[in-house]
């Protein structure tokens, strides 16, 4: 897999959004990591691993899946946050 992906979209809804909230993690912040320096390795079941910073410096780890629930994939760039938390630092 590419060390990092375009992403053209996101896929939000409201089980996303609560989750993100869980993790003290917003839409804008995982946006922010998307569309800057960031890298990404493929994780299980084709799902997507992203890592980067945000403007403010958190250091995200974002998992998205390319497909939806039917194992359609989206294509175009569009995936779907699954979850995302602040990486500790090490």
């Amino acid at each position: 897999m590419k060390n990092k992906i375009v992403v053209n979209g996101l896929i939000w809804d409201d089980w996303n959004r609560d989750h993100l909230a869980s993790h003290n993690v917003t839409t804008e912040e995982v946006e922010e990591v998307c569309h800057g320096k960031h890298k990404v390795i493929e994780s299980y079941r084709k799902r997507i691993q992203m890592s980067g910073k945000t403007r403010s410096g958190k250091n995200l780890i974002i998992i998205f899946s390319p497909e939806d629930r039917n194992l359609k994939v989206y294509g175009k760039g569009i995936y779907y946050p699954i979850t995302a938390f602040e990486e500790e630092d090490v």
